[in-house]
């Protein structure tokens, strides 16, 4: 009998294994939703999504057994992909897609904002430099252009 419990208690815990390999799941179609590269190279991304699902069996399967693999592992982690995929799948893909959004809105408003403060940072290097320049050389040669202009209305009037 306490085999037979033991056993049970293996089968719920890969079951929740199969949860996992669901969330995984989800997490993927997300990405691929939100992301264009994601669809583009998704042959890269396939790889990466069943090796994490392979680590995922592995890990479980070695926690649990010790690797003594037994056939009712693969039905507990197929039973449970599909109890979360039928249950609460589509709730959690949504709030995958609605962070997925939320994070990709921060970036692109902390990159504008950070764009327009160097836009905004150059003019006022620009044109403190400018106005240095101004000073150093406009100024004195109008004030020396004046300063000949009076002596030329001093040498012409007398």
């Amino acid at each position: 009998m306490g085999i037979f419990i033991e056993d049970i208690n293996i089968f719920y815990l890969t079951l929740y294994g199969g949860i996992v390999i669901g969330l995984l799941f989800d997490f993927y179609r997300a990405l691929r939703t939100n992301f264009k590269i994601v669809r583009r190279v998704s042959f890269v991304f396939d790889f990466i999504f069943w090796i994490l699902i392979t680590i995922v069996i592995f890990t479980t399967v070695n926690v649990l057994e010790r690797f003594n693999l037994r056939y009712y592992h693969f039905v507990a982690l197929f039973l449970g992909f599909i109890l979360y995929y039928n249950t609460i799948s589509k709730y959690v893909l949504s709030i995958f897609n609605k962070i997925i959004s939320f994070i990709t809105s921060l970036f692109k408003k902390t990159i504008h904002y950070i764009v327009a403060f160097f836009n905004n940072l150059y003019y006022i290097i620009i044109y403190s430099i400018h106005l240095i320049f101004d000073i150093i050389c406009y100024i004195p040669s109008i004030l020396l252009s004046t300063k000949r202009k009076r002596k030329k209305k001093k040498g012409v009037g007398a």
